[in-house]
């Protein structure tokens, strides 16, 4: 038999490790270790195969094998995240088809090859990281998410600005957290790996667009060197990480993107949980402000 649960709590205290886990639909099931090894974790979803043995007064669900979602196939792992956590408002199969969208309207070759190389690398982590461990977009699915908000605002700066180069700005804006797949260590317990803390996810993707172009052939081109500055000036300021402040037209407008989409999304979600007529919490992207919501009339 099989089944996908989270697990609730672990009990050694008798011959069998009780392992108790809950279900998508937050059935409670018993699950019983023979050998436990102290290898499952609090917290974390697990695909459980177990028999049943009849007992003298009840059935006992014994633990034959278990692996944990995250060493599942794409698909599957994703599936599985999405009932036991908080996920993106879209789809997973609607964000693959945005970005790929996007991407498709990459005019120069440079450009285009090394946005959808990058991607395709790192496909399955770019749609199921989160943007980040607590501050924004720190759901099953942020890390796109957050790059398909962009995209869809930049639309308007692009229309507005001519003198805008389009190519830049998607790639930009796709590529820009990409890092992230190196300074994070996934949804489950998210935190910074060793790598994350030293460098961040800023350099991290700069040196994936520097490798991806080695890869590719394209490293003499300035537009290699363009996105890279892009992606470690895309938080403006030193004070905020960015290793340069942003220097071309298309690396402000990332900036600036950048910032109303992390900000602005997690007013959104905590205005979702204040009453009308009351102020927020204080948020700490906005710099601990509050933020009144105006009654309902």
């Amino acid at each position: 038999m099989e089944l996908i649960a989270i697990v609730k709590g672990i009990n050694e205290n008798d011959e069998l490790t009780n392992i108790t886990v809950l279900d998508k639909d937050g059935t409670i099931y018993n699950l019983k270790f023979l050998n436990y090894n102290n290898s499952l974790k609090k917290e974390h979803t697990y695909l459980f195969k177990y028999h049943q043995v009849l007992g003298s007064e009840r059935v006992a669900n014994i633990i034959d094998d278990y692996t944990e979602i995250t060493e599942l196939p794409f698909e599957e792992e994703d599936d599985a995240l999405r009932l036991f956590y908080t996920k993106s408002p879209i789809s997973r199969d609607e964000a693959i088809k945005i970005v790929n969208e996007y991407i498709n309207k990459i005019d120069n070759k440079i450009i285009k090859d090394i946005t959808k190389s990058l991607i395709d690398k790192y496909h399955d982590e770019y749609f199921i990281y989160p943007a980040a461990a607590k501050l924004h977009h720190a759901y099953v699915g942020g890390l796109a998410y957050h790059s398909i908000g962009m995209i869809k605002f930049a639309d308007s700066f692009i229309e507005n600005y001519p003198y805008l180069n389009k190519d830049y700005i998607y790639a930009g804006i796709l590529l820009h957290d990409i890092g992230k797949v190196k300074e994070l260590t996934g949804i489950m317990d998210t935190a910074y790996t060793l790598k994350g803390q030293l460098l961040g996810h800023l350099v991290l993707g700069a040196i994936e667009i520097e490798n991806e172009a080695k890869n590719l052939g394209y490293e003499k081109a300035e537009e290699v060197m363009l996105l890279e500055h892009m992606l470690i000036s895309h938080h403006g300021l030193p004070q905020y990480g960015a290793c340069k402040k942003p220097s071309t037209p298309e690396a402000l407008v990332l900036w600036y993107i950048d910032t109303i989409d992390s900000k602005f999304r997690v007013l959104g979600e905590t205005l979702e949980n204040t009453f009308d007529g009351e102020y927020t919490e204080p948020i700490g992207v906005l710099d601990k402000m509050k933020i009144y919501k105006p009654q309902n009339k």
